[in-house]
């Protein structure tokens, strides 16, 4: 484990990281403002290094990588913490019967589909589940990712002992060595409660915009919540986050469009609003180094996943373009 020695008459300059990331709403068929901007950490120069002694004393070492995470177990309440560095997102949905799952989404570096024997649901409900083969595509493949098509698409099956998976669904598929029921957060409430006033003050403080309306759509056994914010429009300027309210503060996903009428400004036709109850948590895992959020995206064409993971001061998207496509249009 790498250390970092503290000296008593070091001056230390650093600059902080600028996150943006834009919406991916590719099944929208709208452009979004997609400017995102990021600035590395810079070292620190040799010039501003000024020794005073030519030994440091053991005891003034610190390890900033132990610091997080003990820090990060005791705000997380003996919660087992998952290996940030092994996410391997697959995705699949029920069939009808809620007894199947096939892949629909599957990162390229993931090879072992037969080790995968977990799924999680929404709210974090996780299921024990069986391999059973890849299927091909066929003539009678619609494109649409619902159980309706769950026979022709191409994908990995598994089946589900109880079979009790809600047809056409979405489920994050795992290694149950990697992520399990143990590394997830427990949901005490979910829906799609008002903001408060304190709480869009907090949030209007951290953008320097009037909020709109928001809601709590998740709460945990922790006291982390997930929010949905919209900020009053700057003329065709619209601004839409999901944030992570902790004990330690608010941190913001900004999710900005722009829109000439605001007839289709983040989904096709919304009129520039957004519904709650379209947001699902699948599920909130603390990591190593940070809270992984998983969120389902819903509108009239399909479906976005969005892999977020907490970072110091903002909510970061991972890599990963997870959609699917149901719309019968």
């Amino acid at each position: 484990m790498k250390k970092l020695k503290l000296y008593s008459v070091i001056s230390v300059l650093t600059a902080a990281i600028l996150l943006g990331t834009a919406a991916m709403c590719n099944m929208c068929g709208i452009t979004l403002d997609t400017n995102a901007t990021e600035s590395a950490v810079s070292a620190t120069s040799e010039s501003e290094t000024i020794k005073t002694s030519d030994t440091v004393a053991e005891s003034e070492t610190i390890s900033v990588e132990e610091s997080a995470a003990e820090t990060a177990s005791e705000s997380n309440s003996g919660i087992e913490l998952f290996d940030i560095s092994k996410l391997a997102p697959v995705f699949a949905i029920a069939n009808k019967s809620g007894n199947q799952l096939i892949s629909f989404y599957s990162d390229e570096n993931v090879a072992d589909f037969e080790g995968l024997n977990g799924a999680i649901g929404d709210d974090g409900q996780f299921y024990t589940i069986e391999y059973d083969k890849k299927q091909d595509s066929n003539n009678q493949d619609t494109g649409r990712v619902v159980a309706d098509n769950f026979d022709n698409m191409a994908g990995y099956i598994y089946s589900v002992p109880g079979g009790n998976l809600i047809a056409s669904n979405s489920y994050f598929l795992c290694n149950s060595a990697i992520i399990n029921k143990g590394n997830l957060l427990t949901t005490v409430s979910a829906g799609d409660k008002a903001l408060d006033k304190e709480t869009k003050t907090q949030i209007e403080d951290i953008k320097g915009r009037s909020v709109q309306e928001g809601w709590i759509i998740d709460e945990y056994s922790n006291g982390a919540q997930v929010l949905i914010v919209v900020f009053e429009p700057d003329g065709k300027n619209y601004l839409m986050s999901i944030g992570l309210k902790t004990s330690g503060g608010i941190k913001l996903k900004d999710y900005p469009a722009v829109s000439a009428d605001g007839s289709s400004v983040w989904r096709v036709d919304d009129g520039g609003k957004v519904i709650p109850k379209l947001y699902t948590i699948m599920f909130a895992s603390p990591t190593n180094n940070g809270l992984l959020l998983v969120v389902k995206w819903a509108g009239a064409e399909g479906e976005n996943i969005l892999l977020l993971h907490e970072k110091a001061d903002s909510l970061e998207l991972l890599p990963w373009e997870v959609s699917r496509y149901w719309s019968a249009g």
